[in-house]
């Protein structure tokens, strides 16, 4: 449990309204679960207008800020909220951490304590320290516990008086999630959520109306953010030869080659959809669009993406599936429920 004073003395038969902060919100995926279970208080904190926007059209009662987190004092988020939150969720910048990165192998210490974007993560735990919620989930990728990484979130929590700290690893396709993606829940809970078989891809995106010369022998109905992305002849020729489950192009990570513009396999749950990748349809020519990216992130066709596509295809695949935010939400909740 999260041992601070003021926990001692706020417990959650004496709330009258749940408070929720969650920063690095992007588009609000990992708000999913949050926002509509607790509902009274809500902030979002990013650096992305972008992302911003695309959180604000969805969620119009939340409180929005634009800032630097690692220029952010506490005391701000307070006042904003309306007093201090009962939950934080964050998703600070994973991509130092990322095995796509040639720094990758680099001790954690380096990064974590570094220049870069890594840092974050102790600004994350700075405000977690500060604001003492009752319950706290960080969601990062695995990889950040390694190379000494795991002993300096122990020490960093320690720092601010967390004394016990939990390492979810979770598999989203597991509990559902129609694509692949390993993240690390790091919390004051142990979270445990119920197993259920993830869809394959034409379950997800199948019933979607087919687009480019496909659409012509079907009638079109309009789904938001349901649009082909324009490619060159050359690449549409590769496009065309790529076998399911192989990519048409790579990209390259120190020594080796890794694929991109993968060619989906329909009767499997997708591979792992992330921000800067593009993928192919399993039977049309083309990428998959922003909003077959959002069916296999397991967002509901109602939650909408603005700004540009390349900021959309970004805002989907950077984020916390809505599922696993709503498993997560429903542990946290039997935890404060427990509490009365």
């Amino acid at each position: 449990m999260l041992v601070h004073k003021t926990l001692v003395r706020i417990l959650p038969t004496e709330i009258d309204e749940m408070r929720v902060i969650d920063l690095f919100s992007g588009a609000g995926g990992f708000s999913a679960g949050f926002v509509f279970d607790f509902s009274d208080g809500h902030l979002a904190v990013d650096i992305d207008q972008l992302a911003l926007n695309t959180y604000q059209s969805n969620y119009p009662d939340a409180t929005i800020l634009r800032e630097d987190i690692g220029q952010l004092h506490s005391t701000r988020l307070e006042k904003l909220l309306g007093g201090r939150p009962h939950i934080v969720i964050a998703s600070p910048p994973c991509e130092e951490f990322s095995r796509a990165n040639p720094k990758s192998q680099t001790p954690a210490i380096e990064r974590v304590y570094g220049t870069g974007t890594a840092r974050l993560l102790l600004d994350t735990i700075r405000i977690i320290g500060d604001l003492e919620p009752l319950v706290f989930v960080i969601e990062n990728v695995g990889a950040i516990l390694e190379s000494g990484g795991m002993d300096i979130i122990r020490s960093e929590f320690e720092r601010v008086g967390v004394n016990d700290v939990q390492f979810n690893m979770i598999r989203a396709h597991r509990h559902g999630n129609p694509s692949k993606r390993l993240r690390v829940f790091i919390s004051n809970l142990r979270l445990k959520l119920p197993r259920q078989k993830a869809p394959s891809v034409i379950e997800s995106i199948g019933d979607l109306p087919p687009l480019g010369i496909n659409a012509i022998f079907t009638p079109r109905e309009e789904v938001p953010n349901h649009r082909v992305r324009p490619i060159t002849d050359d690449k549409l020729k590769r496009v065309r030869k790529t076998r399911w489950g192989r990519g048409a192009k790579a990209f390259r990570v120190k020594d080796r080659s890794m694929p991109n513009w993968i060619r989906l396999s329909p009767n499997q749950v997708s591979t792992s959809i992330n921000g800067l990748s593009r993928y192919i349809h399993p039977f049309e020519h083309r990428l998959l669009t922003v909003r077959e990216h959002a069916r296999l992130m397991s967002y509901p066709d109602t939650f909408l993406f603005t700004g540009p596509t390349d900021s959309q295809y970004n805002q989907v695949g950077e984020s916390v599936p809505p599922l696993i935010s709503k498993l997560i939400a429903k542990e946290v909740t039997s935890h404060l429920d427990g509490q009365n």
